[in-house]
Protein backbone atom coordinates (compact mmCIF):
# COMPACT_ATOMS: atom_id res chain seq x y z
CA UNK A 1 0.00 0.00 0.00
CA UNK A 2 2.62 2.46 0.77
CA UNK A 3 4.75 1.24 -2.56
CA UNK A 4 1.42 2.24 -4.34
CA UNK A 5 0.90 5.52 -2.32
CA UNK A 6 4.70 6.45 -3.36
CA UNK A 7 3.83 5.91 -7.30
CA UNK A 8 0.75 8.16 -6.79
CA UNK A 9 2.34 11.26 -5.02
CA UNK A 10 5.33 11.13 -7.89
CA UNK A 11 2.93 10.77 -10.50
CA UNK A 12 1.36 13.53 -9.11
CA UNK A 13 4.12 15.83 -8.20
CA UNK A 14 7.50 15.83 -9.27
CA UNK A 15 8.94 18.93 -8.43
CA UNK A 16 7.33 21.41 -5.81
CA UNK A 17 4.70 23.79 -7.72
CA UNK A 18 5.11 20.82 -10.88
CA UNK A 19 2.30 18.50 -11.22
CA UNK A 20 0.62 16.15 -13.98
CA UNK A 21 -3.12 16.11 -14.61
CA UNK A 22 -5.29 14.31 -17.26
CA UNK A 23 -7.39 16.44 -18.93
CA UNK A 24 -10.96 15.05 -18.20
CA UNK A 25 -14.40 16.24 -19.36
CA UNK A 26 -15.91 18.89 -17.42
CA UNK A 27 -18.99 16.70 -16.11
CA UNK A 28 -19.78 13.41 -16.37
CA UNK A 29 -23.02 11.57 -15.50
CA UNK A 30 -24.14 8.28 -15.61
CA UNK A 31 -27.94 7.82 -16.76
CA UNK A 32 -29.75 5.20 -14.11
CA UNK A 33 -32.84 3.64 -15.03
CA UNK A 34 -36.08 4.37 -13.64
CA UNK A 35 -38.29 1.69 -14.60
CA UNK A 36 -37.88 -1.95 -15.04
CA UNK A 37 -38.02 -4.37 -18.45
CA UNK A 38 -36.49 -6.11 -20.73
CA UNK A 39 -34.67 -4.12 -22.90
CA UNK A 40 -35.31 -4.44 -26.80
CA UNK A 41 -32.54 -2.15 -28.32
CA UNK A 42 -29.76 -0.70 -27.36
CA UNK A 43 -27.45 1.36 -29.94
CA UNK A 44 -23.72 0.54 -28.47
CA UNK A 45 -22.49 1.98 -32.21
CA UNK A 46 -23.70 5.81 -30.69
CA UNK A 47 -20.63 4.95 -28.01
CA UNK A 48 -17.75 7.33 -28.89
CA UNK A 49 -20.53 9.98 -30.68
CA UNK A 50 -22.54 12.59 -29.64
CA UNK A 51 -26.47 12.32 -28.78
CA UNK A 52 -29.01 13.17 -31.67
CA UNK A 53 -32.14 12.98 -29.54
CA UNK A 54 -32.98 9.60 -30.94
CA UNK A 55 -33.36 6.79 -28.28
CA UNK A 56 -30.10 4.61 -28.12
CA UNK A 57 -32.03 2.27 -25.87
CA UNK A 58 -35.54 1.36 -25.70
CA UNK A 59 -37.41 -1.16 -23.02
CA UNK A 60 -40.38 -2.87 -23.69
CA UNK A 61 -42.91 -0.84 -23.63
CA UNK A 62 -45.77 -2.11 -25.62
CA UNK A 63 -48.14 -2.80 -23.25
CA UNK A 64 -48.13 0.60 -21.93
CA UNK A 65 -48.56 2.30 -25.26
CA UNK A 66 -51.71 -0.10 -25.92
CA UNK A 67 -52.87 1.21 -21.73
CA UNK A 68 -51.99 4.65 -23.58
CA UNK A 69 -54.12 4.68 -26.16
CA UNK A 70 -57.38 3.27 -24.33
CA UNK A 71 -56.68 5.82 -21.87
CA UNK A 72 -56.79 8.31 -24.52
CA UNK A 73 -59.91 7.44 -26.12
CA UNK A 74 -61.94 6.91 -22.45
CA UNK A 75 -60.55 10.45 -21.71
CA UNK A 76 -62.35 12.05 -24.78
CA UNK A 77 -65.55 10.20 -23.86
CA UNK A 78 -65.64 11.05 -20.45
CA UNK A 79 -65.30 14.67 -21.14
CA UNK A 80 -67.95 14.46 -23.01
CA UNK A 81 -69.68 12.84 -20.08
CA UNK A 82 -68.74 16.15 -18.17
CA UNK A 83 -70.12 18.85 -20.32
CA UNK A 84 -73.20 16.52 -20.37
CA UNK A 85 -73.28 16.45 -16.67
CA UNK A 86 -72.92 19.71 -16.41
CA UNK A 87 -75.80 20.72 -18.05
CA UNK A 88 -77.99 18.60 -16.45
CA UNK A 89 -76.89 20.11 -13.18
CA UNK A 90 -77.41 23.85 -14.25
CA UNK A 91 -80.45 22.86 -15.11
CA UNK A 92 -81.47 20.91 -12.07
CA UNK A 93 -80.42 23.67 -10.10
CA UNK A 94 -82.10 26.05 -12.13
CA UNK A 95 -85.66 24.55 -11.36
CA UNK A 96 -85.04 24.24 -7.50
CA UNK A 97 -84.10 27.70 -7.18
CA UNK A 98 -87.00 28.97 -9.10
CA UNK A 99 -89.29 26.89 -6.38
CA UNK A 100 -87.06 26.92 -3.33
CA UNK A 101 -88.78 29.97 -2.01
CA UNK A 102 -92.35 29.89 -3.48
CA UNK A 103 -95.36 28.52 -1.04
CA UNK A 104 -97.01 27.29 -4.18
CA UNK A 105 -95.02 24.60 -3.95
CA UNK A 106 -95.21 21.63 -0.82
CA UNK A 107 -92.16 20.68 0.98
CA UNK A 108 -92.76 17.31 -0.75
CA UNK A 109 -92.42 19.31 -4.68
CA UNK A 110 -89.20 21.52 -2.96
CA UNK A 111 -87.21 17.98 -1.50
CA UNK A 112 -87.90 15.87 -4.96
CA UNK A 113 -86.44 19.09 -6.36
CA UNK A 114 -83.28 19.65 -3.73
CA UNK A 115 -82.28 15.62 -4.60
CA UNK A 116 -82.82 15.73 -8.16
CA UNK A 117 -80.37 18.58 -7.88
CA UNK A 118 -77.93 16.99 -5.69
CA UNK A 119 -78.21 13.96 -7.33
CA UNK A 120 -76.89 15.36 -10.96
CA UNK A 121 -74.38 17.57 -8.83
CA UNK A 122 -72.89 14.28 -7.43
CA UNK A 123 -72.86 12.96 -10.84
CA UNK A 124 -70.90 15.96 -12.31
CA UNK A 125 -68.17 15.25 -9.16
CA UNK A 126 -67.76 11.94 -9.61
CA UNK A 127 -67.05 12.28 -13.54
CA UNK A 128 -64.84 15.38 -12.85
CA UNK A 129 -63.03 13.06 -10.22
CA UNK A 130 -62.47 10.04 -12.70
CA UNK A 131 -60.90 12.43 -15.35
CA UNK A 132 -58.91 14.31 -12.93
CA UNK A 133 -57.41 10.80 -11.99
CA UNK A 134 -57.79 9.26 -15.77
CA UNK A 135 -55.55 12.69 -16.43
CA UNK A 136 -53.35 11.65 -14.10
CA UNK A 137 -52.92 7.87 -15.22
CA UNK A 138 -52.32 9.09 -18.79
CA UNK A 139 -49.22 11.79 -17.99
CA UNK A 140 -48.04 8.93 -15.54
CA UNK A 141 -48.12 6.42 -18.80
CA UNK A 142 -46.57 8.64 -21.04
CA UNK A 143 -43.78 9.33 -18.46
CA UNK A 144 -43.16 5.55 -17.91
CA UNK A 145 -42.95 5.54 -21.94
CA UNK A 146 -40.18 8.17 -22.17
CA UNK A 147 -38.31 6.90 -19.51
CA UNK A 148 -38.57 3.63 -21.56
CA UNK A 149 -36.86 5.60 -24.64
CA UNK A 150 -33.71 6.99 -23.78
CA UNK A 151 -32.35 9.61 -25.41
CA UNK A 152 -29.00 11.56 -25.25
CA UNK A 153 -29.19 15.57 -26.05
CA UNK A 154 -27.54 16.47 -28.92
CA UNK A 155 -24.68 18.35 -26.58
CA UNK A 156 -23.38 15.90 -24.58
CA UNK A 157 -21.32 12.75 -25.66
CA UNK A 158 -21.98 9.09 -25.18
CA UNK A 159 -19.14 7.48 -23.35
CA UNK A 160 -20.73 4.05 -22.19
CA UNK A 161 -24.20 2.33 -23.10
CA UNK A 162 -24.32 -0.70 -20.43
CA UNK A 163 -27.09 -3.16 -20.89
CA UNK A 164 -27.50 -5.35 -24.15
CA UNK A 165 -30.62 -6.52 -26.08
CA UNK A 166 -32.23 -9.15 -24.05
CA UNK A 167 -31.02 -7.78 -20.40
CA UNK A 168 -33.59 -7.33 -17.87
CA UNK A 169 -33.01 -3.95 -15.97
CA UNK A 170 -34.28 -2.79 -13.06
CA UNK A 171 -34.36 0.86 -11.15
CA UNK A 172 -31.41 2.47 -10.76
CA UNK A 173 -29.66 0.22 -12.88
CA UNK A 174 -26.98 1.84 -15.60
CA UNK A 175 -27.98 2.61 -18.69
CA UNK A 176 -25.79 5.16 -20.12
CA UNK A 177 -22.04 7.45 -19.40
CA UNK A 178 -22.46 10.78 -20.67
CA UNK A 179 -19.60 13.61 -20.47
CA UNK A 180 -19.15 17.17 -21.30
CA UNK A 181 -17.40 18.11 -23.90
CA UNK A 182 -17.92 21.36 -23.85
CA UNK A 183 -14.36 22.03 -21.48
CA UNK A 184 -12.22 20.27 -19.25
CA UNK A 185 -11.67 20.03 -15.46
CA UNK A 186 -7.34 19.04 -14.38
CA UNK A 187 -7.39 17.71 -10.87
CA UNK A 188 -4.36 17.48 -9.16
CA UNK A 189 -3.58 16.93 -5.37
CA UNK A 190 -0.90 19.53 -3.74
CA UNK A 191 1.23 19.62 -0.68
CA UNK A 192 -0.01 21.44 2.47
CA UNK A 193 3.15 23.75 1.40
CA UNK A 194 1.90 24.21 -2.46
CA UNK A 195 -1.53 24.92 -1.07
CA UNK A 196 -0.36 28.36 0.46
CA UNK A 197 -1.53 30.81 -1.74
CA UNK A 198 -2.04 29.01 -4.65
CA UNK A 199 -5.39 30.89 -5.95
CA UNK A 200 -3.66 33.52 -6.79
CA UNK A 201 -0.45 32.11 -8.56
CA UNK A 202 0.03 32.43 -12.42
CA UNK A 203 -0.95 29.09 -13.93
CA UNK A 204 1.55 27.41 -16.59
CA UNK A 205 0.29 24.56 -18.36
CA UNK A 206 2.99 22.46 -20.36
CA UNK A 207 5.61 25.40 -19.73
CA UNK A 208 2.94 28.32 -21.25
CA UNK A 209 1.57 31.09 -19.35
CA UNK A 210 -1.96 31.07 -18.82
CA UNK A 211 -4.96 33.28 -17.59
CA UNK A 212 -6.34 30.40 -15.77
CA UNK A 213 -7.22 30.26 -11.96
CA UNK A 214 -7.63 27.53 -9.48
CA UNK A 215 -11.44 26.67 -10.12
CA UNK A 216 -11.50 25.27 -7.05
CA UNK A 217 -9.68 24.02 -3.56
CA UNK A 218 -10.73 20.86 -1.51
CA UNK A 219 -9.04 22.12 2.37
CA UNK A 220 -9.47 19.00 3.89
CA UNK A 221 -6.55 16.23 3.36
CA UNK A 222 -7.92 13.81 0.53
CA UNK A 223 -8.50 9.80 2.27
CA UNK A 224 -7.10 8.56 -0.46
CA UNK A 225 -3.76 11.03 -1.69
CA UNK A 226 -2.64 11.35 2.46
CA UNK A 227 -1.80 14.93 3.33
CA UNK A 228 -2.86 16.38 0.43
CA UNK A 229 -5.20 18.67 -0.78
CA UNK A 230 -7.37 18.30 -4.00
CA UNK A 231 -7.19 20.89 -6.25
CA UNK A 232 -9.43 21.35 -9.66
CA UNK A 233 -8.61 24.20 -12.42
CA UNK A 234 -11.09 24.03 -15.84
CA UNK A 235 -9.63 24.98 -18.85
CA UNK A 236 -11.26 25.34 -22.68
CA UNK A 237 -12.34 22.18 -24.80
CA UNK A 238 -8.46 20.70 -25.64
CA UNK A 239 -7.79 19.05 -29.17
CA UNK A 240 -7.87 15.69 -27.04
CA UNK A 241 -9.16 14.41 -23.83
CA UNK A 242 -7.13 12.49 -21.51
CA UNK A 243 -3.85 13.72 -22.52
CA UNK A 244 -1.37 14.74 -19.69
CA UNK A 245 -0.68 18.28 -19.25
CA UNK A 246 1.93 19.52 -16.73
CA UNK A 247 0.69 22.29 -14.36
CA UNK A 248 3.28 24.77 -12.92
CA UNK A 249 2.66 27.31 -10.35
CA UNK A 250 4.33 30.62 -10.49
Amino acid sequence: MKYILAILITICSLNANEYYSKADPIWSYKISSEVSGKVIYSDDFSEGKFGTNIPVIKIFDDLDRLDLNSSQEEYKNLQQMVKIAQKLYNIDLRAYKKIENLSTYSKTQKDAKLMKMLGSKTSLLTKKTNLAKLNLKIKTLEDRIEKKNIKVDKKYYIYKIYPKVGDFVNFGSPLIEIQDHSSARLTIFVTKEDLEGIESKTIYLDGEKTEYKVDKVIKVADSINISSYKVEIVIKKPALFSKLIKIEFR
